[in-house]
């Protein structure tokens, strides 16, 4: 089975580009990367990773552990189950994370969400912790959440404190959940999905400038709306720019062709 994968990012209204993007062994973090597609066979990682803008160098952490967790992947390939990846291979990152500090000092505390998929012919596991998020639409145009947000909100849900169907302040989306630069912050939540992705199904990865900007209810009738992942990219990054942009953005759709 091909895989097309297809992809975008954008700095926005901020400065400074805390987003990284992950595609094979490619790391991209660029103000602007305009909409573009590859074909991949077999076995790929894809990945993004949003530094958390209140912690310093956020931009330093995202793209750190972007770079490291294909390594970790390869050289500890003994760890998957089923051939997949799981949240081993992501504490083994961020303990990575951590180590750098006796070289980069500036880096202690910076922090950065992440969301990742790892496709091996039909199957994928997807792991993620913080708010950057994974969906599945399926070729019917359905469209679910595979990821698990890690936030105040979503903590208040679970417990029945909150209603899913309400609306509520921006502070209650700040994140319980990510990877620091601290190796005392190494008991941190992750969610791991596993799936079979069948022909013509879309798997789209987004970081929080893509759902807070436009609204999980507009962002899936877009998803729904695109069954094609070179399409989609661009209609995402056209709507958040229309919509301001106030945060960085990226996306990455992969669409399974026989």
């Amino acid at each position: 089975m091909s895989i097309r994968i297809a992809y975008c990012m954008h700095r926005g209204m901020p400065h400074r580009q805390q987003d990284a993007l992950l595609v094979g062994a490619d790391v991209r973090q660029s103000a602007n990367l305009r909409s573009q597609h590859v074909a991949l066979d077999g076995e790929v990682l894809v990945a993004l990773a949003d530094g958390v803008a209140a912690s310093p160098n956020a931009q330093l952490a995202s793209q750190f552990v972007l770079n490291e967790l294909p390594k970790v992947l390869q050289q500890h390939a003994d760890w998957c189950q089923e051939g997949l990846f799981n949240g081993r291979h992501v504490r083994e990152t961020h303990a990575r994370l951590c180590a750098e500090l006796a070289h980069r000092p500036q880096m202690h505390g910076s922090a950065t969400t992440l969301v990742a998929a790892h496709i091996k012919g039909s199957r994928i596991a997807i792991l993620n912790t913080g708010d950057s998020r994974a969906y599945l639409r399926s070729a019917n145009g359905s469209v679910r959440q595979l990821s698990r947000d890690h936030t105040e909100l979503q903590r208040l849900r679970d417990a029945g404190d909150a209603d899913a169907m309400t609306e509520y302040a921006s502070l209650y989306g700040a994140l319980s959940d990510c990877l620091v630069a601290d190796s005392l912050e190494s008991d941190f939540a992750i969610h791991r999905e596993t799936l079979t992705l069948a022909p013509n199904d879309l798997l789209v990865l987004c970081t929080d400038g893509v759902h807070d900007i436009l609204g999980d209810a507009r962002w899936r009738d877009l998803i729904a709306e695109h069954s094609d992942s070179l399409t989609l990219v661009h209609a995402a990054r056209t709507a958040v720019l229309a919509a301001g942009a106030s945060d960085n953005f990226s996306v990455i759709a992969a669409h399974s062709q026989i």
